[in-house]
């Protein structure tokens, strides 16, 4: 019985650390309120230079995504985002209320394309 009860533990944590560091994970989830705008995506890092490219081309900026990064990053002279990231983690913060509509629809439409590209 003993034998039975230490196979079956180590089968789920066989199973729980083999889920946990695939190289296919994905987890994206996004906070969507009246004040502010939170999209956060875990990924596989070897995605990470597939994000960089696109981003740098939706920003017309060059955003090292592969170092630790946080910093403000402009839109279109009034509106901004907070962007942390490292490999495979990716997080952006918008406030909704200092910002206009025009700025939160192109924050959300680039992390539909973020999304996208990730998908792939």
């Amino acid at each position: 019985m003993k034998n039975i009860l230490y196979s079956i533990a180590i089968l789920v944590v066989a199973l729980s650390f083999g889920c946990h560091n695939g190289e296919g994970h994905l987890s994206v989830s996004t906070i969507d309120n009246h004040t502010d705008f939170k999209f956060e995506a875990k990924y596989a890092e070897s995605k990470t230079n597939k994000l960089e490219k696109y981003m740098d081309s939706a920003l017309n900026n060059e955003l090292p995504l592969d170092q630790h990064i946080d910093l403000f990053v402009n839109l279109n002279g009034s509106d901004k985002f907070n962007l942390k990231a490292k490999k495979g983690w990716l997080e952006i913060n918008f406030d909704k209320k200092n910002s206009s509509l025009a700025g939160y629809m192109k924050v959300k439409k680039l992390t539909e394309g973020i999304k996208n590209k990730l998908m792939e």
